[in-house]
């Protein structure tokens, strides 16, 4: 006999008139499936959590009026252990306001966006600042390279992933569609803060042959990512750089590239601490302790 599902038909009271006007703020109790009906107005929607919903697949599905999600700035999912992605592709494209994604203890999820790769070809979050993933064991990267192109995270200014122990890539692609004689720069310019901590599996930020630019970080943090290929460094104007080139050529290339762009570069799966900005106007370029050192300190958290 099959398990009837837990619908969300009595999740979200019936409002009308004045009522919906002050629904800014929704907590979410334990279904399957929500949103999966049209007929909610929650168009004044600004903070939605989802907390401990242990049996919760499908945040939405089905015949969605996307306007109802028009207002919302602000994304928390939280302990949502059978949880597979968090937005449907269609979803994706219709959250002009989101401001804060704050994503931890999933432990089934694949993807952040549903198909990402079909997704990518649109203009995804235009307003989006904050990234927080923490404790997703099965998650193998946040979001296709593409989404970084064009102008979209432009005001990402805080990414932090944490703990997330089969990460493979931050951003994901198509390496063959990228020369081996030129890159693709993609600048973040108004990223502040980047936290990679605890990824054993991580592999690159980004596929071999992309550039990132970060010309307003503040505080880089890598630890516990011993496996990464990708090259950081700072150049001159303080600018941070994330390379990704071919593992056996990486410090040939990179080495005789700093040495012409006075750029200073972190041994590659190193750890790393730097932060910029201080009120002396003096810089700190480290070298974290010994893996050993950094991975009990962190097992311990």
């Amino acid at each position: 006999m099959t398990k009837k599902k837990q619908r969300s038909k009595v999740m979200v009271p019936e409002m009308r008139g004045e009522a919906s006007k002050s629904m800014k703020y929704l907590t979410i109790s334990n279904f399957e499936e929500l949103f999966e009906y049209s007929g909610y107005n929650l168009s004044r929607l600004k903070i939605l959590n989802l907390s401990e919903l242990t049996e919760l697949r499908l945040i939405w599905s089905g015949p969605i009026q996307v306007e109802n999600f028009q207002n919302l700035t602000q994304l928390t999912v939280k302990d949502c252990k059978r949880l597979r992605y968090i937005f449907s592709s269609t979803m994706a494209r219709n959250l002009p306001q989101l401001s804060s994604l704050d994503i931890s203890d999933c432990e089934e999820l694949e993807q952040i966006i549903e198909n990402d790769q079909a997704s990518s070809q649109y203009h995804l979050f235009p307003n989006l600042t904050l990234i927080d993933i923490h404790r997703c064991k099965n998650l193998k990267c946040l979001f296709p390279v593409t989404l970084a192109h064009g102008g979209q995270l432009s005001k990402l200014y805080q990414l932090n992933v944490r703990r997330v122990t089969k990460l493979e890539q931050v951003f994901k692609g198509d390496e063959a569609n990228v020369s081996k004689y030129e890159e693709k720069v993609i600048h973040l310019s108004q990223l502040n803060t980047m936290m990679l901590d605890g990824i054993p599996n991580l592999v690159s930020f980004s596929p071999m042959g992309y550039h990132f630019v970060f010309q307003s970080l503040r505080l880089l943090q890598v630890g516990v990512c011993p496996n990464v290929t990708t090259r950081f460094s700072v150049d001159s104007k303080q600018s941070v750089h994330a390379k990704t080139q071919a593992s056996q050529s990486v410090n040939k290339i990179i080495v005789g590239e700093s040495a012409t762009s006075q750029e200073t570069a972190w041994p590659i799966g190193s750890n790393i601490w730097w932060q910029n900005g201080k009120e002396d106007d003096s810089e700190q370029v480290t070298a974290l302790p010994e893996l050993s050192e950094w991975e009990n300190e962190w097992r311990n958290k």
